[in-house]
């Protein structure tokens, strides 16, 4: 069955079932319609937490609030269980997905003085991950599937080469600290493949990486150790852009070094910046 014919037959449920109004139903096909777009699920069957996190992570980079992205999450919660009740197999696991906060408090960026606070308090591995993703601004996913072969030779420098979302390949600088940082690590548990793991199991796990909601777990009890309620990944990609924004970046070179989600976008900008990465990083980080 298609995604299509799941949202079809679970709003047509909705409405001669639960006598849902036409209001209702509008507002639910509409959140359901940009979850599919957005997604590009071709069945519910296919729903894991890494794709839910990517999911959270466009609507919050997006600008929309917290106090929405919970009413969208609920809207999709509820098609889940219902097809759960009609016996299909949806690898979503809803309990590790936190509730965001909704008060207008809600932290959007953290500076360089709130990331030190927190990687002073988190374990070894947990901090190293806050560092690298607030150094570069890498995606929770991009961060989970992080390989020893994805720095250069040796760690003798600071580039870190991966692929990236839509598979397009990315080039970022890591501070030479946290490069040494990664070095030290990787010869201390002996890591070969995977960066990550070696918390969660007795021995580094070598075969494969961890998932994404397991590590957006692990941050988010960081930040809640540190005092920072409300965390989610994608606001360490928000504070690397704007501490890029108040040491002078343009907008334009932002767009470069996160990696923009939209290719047209990204590609309106490449060749200006082509061999300049290195560059960039050195003169804004």
């Amino acid at each position: 069955m298609t995604i299509e014919k799941e949202m079809g037959d679970y709003l047509l449920y909705c409405e001669k079932v639960r006598r849902m109004t036409e209001v209702t139903l509008t507002a639910k096909r509409s959140i359901l319609e940009r979850f599919v777009r957005m997604t590009g699920l071709e069945s519910l069957s296919a729903l894991t937490n890494e794709v839910f996190d990517e999911w959270m992570e466009y609507e919050l980079g997006r600008g929309v609030c917290g106090a929405s992205v919970n009413i969208y999450n609920s809207v999709i919660f509820a098609m889940v269980r219902y097809y759960r009740e009609m016996g299909m197999r949806i690898p979503l696991n809803i309990a590790l997905i936190g509730k965001l906060k909704e008060g207008k408090t809600e932290r959007k960026f953290y500076t360089a003085a709130d990331i030190a606070k927190v990687v002073a308090l988190a374990d070894e591995e947990t901090g190293l991950m806050i560092r690298i993703m607030f150094e570069t601004g890498m995606r929770i996913a991009e961060l989970t599937r992080l390989r020893v072969d994805n720095f250069e030779p040796g760690f003798c420098g600071r580039k870190v080469r991966f692929v990236g979302k839509g598979r397009k390949p990315r080039e970022v600088y890591l501070h030479a600290e946290t490069v040494a940082a990664v070095r030290d690590f990787v010869q201390k548990y002996g890591i070969r493949e995977y960066l990550w793991g070696v918390y969660e199991a007795a021995v580094t796990l070598n075969g494969e990486p961890p998932v994404a909601h397991t590590v957006r777990l692990r941050l988010r009890r960081a930040f809640l150790q540190a005092g920072f309620e409300g965390f989610y990944p994608h606001a360490l990609r928000h504070s690397f852009a704007t501490n890029l924004q108040m040491k002078g970046a343009t907008v334009s070179e932002i767009k470069e070094m996160i990696g923009h989600s939209s290719v047209a976008t990204t590609e309106r900008y490449l060749h200006g910046f082509d061999g300049r990465l290195k560059e960039l990083f050195d003169k804004y980080s």
